[in-house]
């Protein structure tokens, strides 16, 4: 009879260690082991799926309006604003703890037509521009952490981009973007966001002396925004050398569109194997804990996944091929790209 008891008082034990285990295992998320804001850039048209919502919840503390906050949605007509969209990822982001990175007032694409066809000398033009700022800014201030002012203003050899902005504004119209977003909001952070400046040092030169500039001249501006929409191939070495001398700035840092595609030849019938998944995992991992690493504490502001899963990146379409850059799977299954974020965390 005592060595039944003993037998089953092992049996149990074994199960609730088990059970423990299994708990355990389940309530390490990608937030819960992150040291610092770990963001996703949602739509919020795909909130209406529970699964894509529930991940986008367990697993972030931070989130990106992936386009809704852009002037084409948010500014669709001269005299008519549509908060919808970004009031409800304010909404879904409060209700989860979560900080909302906005994103973004100024940028040559997603220009609605009504600007387009914009006709008016420069006051005209300067005007418009510090309007819509300045609603955009006014009408979410309190509630947005931080906001990119400008995105993408470069082009890869420093020069500045040929843009509607450019050719109505003047050269100097970056910094009075951020000078009217400061007056709309004194407390809100302010970025400049760019792609590619790991692999461009024209750009990457260009965007730090834009910076420079700015804080001789008492130009507001708090933070930089490194998309780094990057490949499995990419050299680390030029990652790292672009987070050390954006780190030298003084200014906040912030990964702000990760993903990572396995297809940089852009095949149209690529068929994922096993060895291209462990190197995407790998350059997560790397990632993240260069990030996590260079970046000194309180110059962290995080690093944001551009969108969830799979079939919500933008990268098939754009590239007319086949890819699969982000940590979960069409159907929002972790893929070893999670465990890879989770190892460069950890």
């Amino acid at each position: 009879m005592i060595r039944f008891l003993f037998l089953f008082m092992m049996l149990l034990a074994m199960a609730q260690t088990n059970h423990a285990q299994t708990v355990s295992k389940e309530a390490v998320t990608l937030k819960s082991v992150a040291s610092f804001p770990l963001g996703a850039a949602l739509n919020p048209k795909l909130l209406n799926n529970a699964l894509y919502g529930r991940i986008a919840e367990r697993e972030f503390s931070s989130v990106t309006a992936e386009n809704h906050l852009k002037m084409h949605h948010i500014h669709p007509e001269q005299n008519r604003y549509d908060w919808s969209g970004g009031d409800a990822l304010i909404a879904f982001a409060q209700r989860n703890g979560q900080r909302l990175h906005g994103h973004t007032l100024l940028w040559h694409q997603a220009v609605p037509k009504w600007v387009r066809e914009f006709q008016g000398d420069s006051t005209a033009w300067e005007q418009l521009i510090k309007e819509h700022i300045q609603t955009v800014v006014g009408h979410y201030k309190g509630r947005i952490a931080a906001w990119d002012v400008v995105n993408e203003a470069f082009e890869e050899d420093g020069s500045l981009r040929k843009t509607i902005w450019l050719e109505h504004l003047g050269p100097d119209y970056i910094a009075r973007c951020f000078r009217y977003a400061r007056e709309a909001d004194p407390d809100v952070k302010l970025f400049y966001n760019d792609y590619g400046q790991e692999s461009s040092p024209g750009k990457l030169t260009a965007m730090l002396d834009m910076v420079a500039d700015f804080k001789r001249r008492g130009i507001p501006i708090d933070g930089i925004g490194l998309q780094m929409h990057t490949n499995i191939r990419h050299p680390d070495r030029q990652i790292e050398n672009t987070l050390r001398q954006t780190v030298n700035t003084g200014l906040l840092v912030h990964i702000s569109e990760l993903d990572i595609r396995i297809n940089p030849d852009k095949k149209p019938d690529l068929v994922p194997t096993d060895a291209l998944w462990q190197q995407q995992k790998q350059k997560f991992a790397s990632i993240v804990r260069m990030y996590k690493t260079v970046v000194p504490k309180e110059q962290q502001h995080g690093i944001t996944i551009w969108n969830i899963g799979d079939g919500d990146s933008w990268i098939p379409n754009f590239c007319k091929c086949q890819d699969f850059p982000l940590p979960f799977d069409k159907q929002y299954a972790k893929k070893p790209a999670y465990d890879g974020i989770l190892e460069g965390l950890k």
